[in-house]
C-alpha cells in the first residue's frame, strides 16, 4: 500500500449501488433459513484509495455471532470507485476468502479468480451455485480483493471504497508489498472498507416433541404405543445416528419408520411403547444422538398406572407344545404370543453353540404360532442325537424348550 493521506471525493457523494455478478448457475433457494447480510462498514462509502501496486491486497475481517456457526458464504460484495468517476470495468486479480484473520489469515480456501469491479457501485458476486465449498465452521474470517494492477498515485484511477467513518482496529486489513498482512488502520486509512458477506447458517439443531412421553393407566399385559417426533429446527440435514434406551421390560422402542436423515424443517416419527406385566411404576429414558449441535436428545419415559384386566396371563406368551419329542427326524414346536410382533427362534446345544437360528426377527401375528425343525445345522448337516435346546426370544423375554433328538 502507497500511500499516507488518502483522497477524498469532492462534495457529492459517491453513490454505490448493488451490481450483482453471477457464477454460472441459478442461486440457490433456502426455505428454511435465509439469506443473512453482515457489512464490515457503517458509513455511506465516500472514501477512494488508489494506493496499491498489483497482487497487493484489501480486506475485512468477519466475526459472526457464535450461534450462527457454521456458516456458507453465499454473496460478497465490495465497494469500487474513482474520483471523478466514469472509469468503466476493471478487472481484479482475484477475490479470496480466508478462514482467520490477522496477524496472519493462512492460505485461502476459496479464490474467485478475474472478477470484472465496475465503478461507482458495490460490485455483488454470487457465490451460491458453489454448496459446500465455502464453509466457516468457526470464528473470525477474512474476504480480501487482489489488485491485478498498479493504481497508486493515479487521481483518475477506480480502487477500494472506505466509508471514512473511523477505522475499526482489526476489521480491516491490506496485504503490502513487501509488509504482508497488516491492520489497514495502522496504514493510515480513515474508514472501513466497504466489503460485506451474504451467508447462511448450517447449524443443525433438533428437537422433540413432545418432550417426554407418560403412560397413565395403561392397560396390562397389552402393548400401548406413543409417537415421538424427531424434528430439524436447523438450516442443515439433519443425521439422526442413534436411538437408544427403554429396550427392557416393559419399554420398548420402535424405529422402523425413523429416517436417519431429516431436512431443515422437516420430522421423522419413533415409537415409544409399553407392555406392563405388573401393577409396579417403571421409567426410563431414550436417548437421540445426531449431528445436532444439541445432541443427545433425552426423552424421559413414565409408566405411572396399570390398569387391570382380568388376569391374562403371561402364558399369553408361551411354548405350549413341541411334537413329537422325543423326535426323528424332524419335530413341531408350537408357541403363543399375546400380539403381533418381532421373534427371534434358535436351536442350542448344551454345550452353549448356537447350531441354528429358525428365525431371526421375523414378524408373527399374536395367537397360536408353529416353528418346525429338521434336525440340521446351519450347513444343512444332520447333527448328532441328543439333548437340544429351543429358545424363543421376542420384546417380553425368552422362552425356553427341551428337545430331544433320537438315532
Amino acid at each position: 500500500m502507497h500511500c499516507t493521506t488518502l483522497p477524498r471525493r469532492n462534495a457529492r457523494t459517491l453513490a454505490l449501488i448493488v451490481a450483482v455478478t453471477l457464477l454460472s448457475g441459478a442461486s440457490r433457494a433456502h426455505a428454511q433459513c435465509t439469506e443473512t447480510l453482515f457489512q464490515n462498514y457503517t458509513g455511506g462509502g465516500q472514501v477512494v484509495c488508489p494506493c496499491f501496486v498489483a497482487n497487493e491486497m484489501a480486506g475485512a475481517v468477519f466475526t459472526l455471532p457464535a450461534a450462527a456457526y457454521p456458516i456458507e458464504i453465499l454473496r460478497v460484495g465490495i465497494g469500487w470507485g474513482s474520483q471523478f468517476g466514469g472509469s468503466g470495468q476493471t478487472l481484479g486479480e482475484a477475490i479470496h476468502i480466508y478462514a482467520a484473520g490477522l496477524p496472519n489469515p493462512g492460505a485461502p480456501i476459496f479464490s474467485l479468480v478475474g472478477p470484472q469491479l465496475t465503478d461507482g457501485v458495490i460490485n455483488e458476486f454470487n457465490l451460491g451455485p458453489l454448496p459446500g465449498e465455502i464453509v466457516i465452521p468457526s470464528g473470525s474470517f477474512t474476504v480480501a480483493l487482489e489488485f491485478n494492477a498498479d493504481n497508486a498515485g493515479d487521481p483518475f484511477a477506480a480502487s477500494v471504497v472506505h466509508d471514512g467513518n473511523g477505522c475499526q482496529a482489526g476489521k480491516n486489513v491490506v496485504f503490502a508489498i513487501p509488509g504482508g498482512w497488516q491492520s489497514a488502520c495502522a496504514l493510515g486509512v480513515t474508514g472501513d472498507w466497504v466489503i460485506y458477506v451474504k451467508y447462511r447458517s448450517l447449524k443443525v439443531t433438533a428437537s422433540a416433541s413432545p418432550t417426554s412421553v407418560t403412560f397413565a393407566s395403561a392397560p396390562g399385559f397389552q402393548t400401548t404405543c406413543n409417537t415421538v417426533n424427531i424434528n430439524n429446527t436447523g438450516c442443515d440435514t439433519l443425521l439422526v445416528k442413534s436411538i437408544t434406551g427403554c429396550g427392557t421390560v416393559p419399554f420398548s422402542v420402535d424405529t422402523t419408520l425413523t429416517s436417519h436423515l431429516v431436512v431443515p424443517g422437516g420430522s421423522t416419527t419413533m415409537k415409544v411403547c409399553v407392555t406392563p406385566t405388573s401393577n409396579n411404576p417403571a421409567s426410563c429414558s431414550v436417548t437421540v444422538k445426531s449431528n445436532a449441535s444439541n445432541t443427545p436428545l433425552i426423552i424421559p419415559v413414565t409408566l405411572d398406572a396399570v390398569t387391570a384386566v382380568g388376569s391374562p396371563a403371561l402364558n399369553a406368551y408361551d411354548i405350549v407344545a413341541v411334537v413329537p419329542n422325543p423326535f426323528n427326524p424332524t419335530t413341531s414346536i408350537r408357541f403363543t404370543l399375546p400380539r403381533e410382533m418381532a421373534v427371534t427362534a434358535d436351536i442350542w446345544a448344551v454345550d452353549g453353540s448356537r447350531v441354528l437360528t429358525l428365525l431371526r426377527g421375523q414378524t408373527l401375528p399374536g395367537g397360536d404360532n408353529e416353528v418346525r425343525w429338521d434336525g440340521r445345522n446351519a450347513a444343512g448337516q444332520r447333527v448328532a442325537s441328543g439333548v437340544y435346546l429351543f429358545r424363543l426370544t421376542t420384546t417380553l423375554g425368552a422362552r425356553t424348550a427341551r428337545l430331544v433328538l433320537l438315532e
